[in-house]
């Protein structure tokens, strides 16, 4: 493997390497963090993906980070909840802008690009993952968007991407359940297990002899990666299909939160687990999730959805859960998070005195639909 004089000089936390056939090599190298993501190394990984994309010399590009513990955990929330403390919401602003500019540059790329998913893929790094089209995971991957936490919400293209899941992607937004290697292959969040190691999948792809494949790039990776594909056994999201079929059905906000924290006397630790994160987290998330994924369910071009939810963000990271959730999480750690009060448990009664209305339209019927406005 070869370094070319400028491949490295995007950003000191990316390694860019230039590999054999057209390959370029990109890594996330922040171990420390888990690979965060902020605002200076999404800009940088824009300008590699765009560089990429108008170099004639690169075929295709494999992404994945510098430790098996994790590809990405998602956006630096603490970061950011500094920013909003230190009243530079605009600086913070340009870290979603940013973001969402690599996620949709990826989610409309002409060349291949294959993302190594092992260990936590969470938040926005689950956002930069599904924007691939070749989304590989080992045994040890394990997938969320647990937004509701922190009293963020899904967003990275989780608008349209939950919805297309129907309601198991309502239950995982609502409850930010964890997937293992199963479950986000059987719903369509990755595309292959690999139980081979790393460098061994690496060097497959490496070695494609794009000759060879007269149906095109794609295809080639494709048919690479079926010969590596592993199923393994069922996790725990399949043996709870039923259950969250049952509790979530999508048409009442209300009834859909009583029934999923109901589940706190499940006999599955992970549908318990489920109940609890929904019970404790940030009401104001819950809401927003709900709306957003029937918003979603209308079937939305990328480009809306990253506009609305560069809306809906700057109206998040203002509402006071989302200081106190990442408080509560990640800074003091005494994970007893106090929301903002609210008149009752109803998406009027969370959200109606500080409605995130936007300048979407669609999303404005919605909010009158469910009586957020009037």
């Amino acid at each position: 493997m070869m370094n070319s004089p400028n491949v490295n000089s995007y950003h000191p936390d990316l390694v860019v390497e230039e590999a054999k056939n057209g390959w370029r090599i990109v890594r996330l190298n922040r171990p420390k963090s888990l690979h965060a993501l902020d605002e200076s190394i999404v800009t940088a990984l824009l300008r590699v993906f765009e560089d990429f994309r108008d170099d004639e010399q690169v075929k295709a590009i494999w992404l994945d980070s510098t430790t098996p513990k994790a590809f990405c955990a998602g956006g630096d929330v603490r970061k950011l909840r500094q920013l909003v403390i230190n009243q530079e919401v605009e600086t913070a602003n340009k870290f979603f802008q940013q973001e969402y500019a690599l996620d949709l540059l990826l989610h409309n790329y002409a060349k291949p690009v294959v993302v190594w998913g092992e260990g936590y893929v969470m938040g926005g790094g689950l956002g930069l993952f599904m924007a691939a089209p070749f989304r590989l995971v080992t045994p040890y991957s394990r997938l969320a968007m647990p937004e509701i936490n922190i009293g963020l919400y899904p967003d990275v293209g989780a608008s349209r991407f939950l919805a297309d899941r129907g309601q198991i992607g309502l239950f995982t937004g609502l409850t930010g359940s964890i997937m293992t290697a199963a479950g986000a292959y059987s719903i369509g969040w990755a595309t292959h297990i690999c139980e081979a190691q790393r460098d061994n999948v690496l060097q497959k792809v490496l070695n494609i002899n794009w000759a060879h494949y007269p149906a095109g790039d794609f295809r080639a990776i494709d048919d690479t990666l079926n010969s590596l594909h592993r199923p393994v056994a069922a996790g725990p999201l399949q043996n709870s299909l039923d259950v969250i079929h049952s509790v979530c059905r999508g048409s009442s906000f209300e009834q859909d939160y009583q029934a999923i924290v109901s589940l706190r006397d499940a006999s599955s630790d992970w549908l318990r687990q489920a109940s609890e994160n929904l019970q404790k987290g940030s009401p104001s998330t819950a809401a927003i999730t709900w709306l957003l994924w029937q918003w979603g369910k209308q079937v939305h071009s990328w480009d809306e959805v990253f506009d609305l939810e560069a809306q809906i963000s700057e109206w998040k990271i203002r509402h006071p859960d989302f200081v106190e959730g990442v408080r509560a999480r990640l800074v003091d750690k005494d994970l007893s998070p106090e929301w903002k009060v609210c008149e009752d448990l109803t998406l009027r009664g969370i959200l109606a005195d500080d409605p995130p209305i936007t300048t979407i339209d669609s999303w404005n019927a919605l909010l009158r639909q469910y009586g957020v406005v009037s």
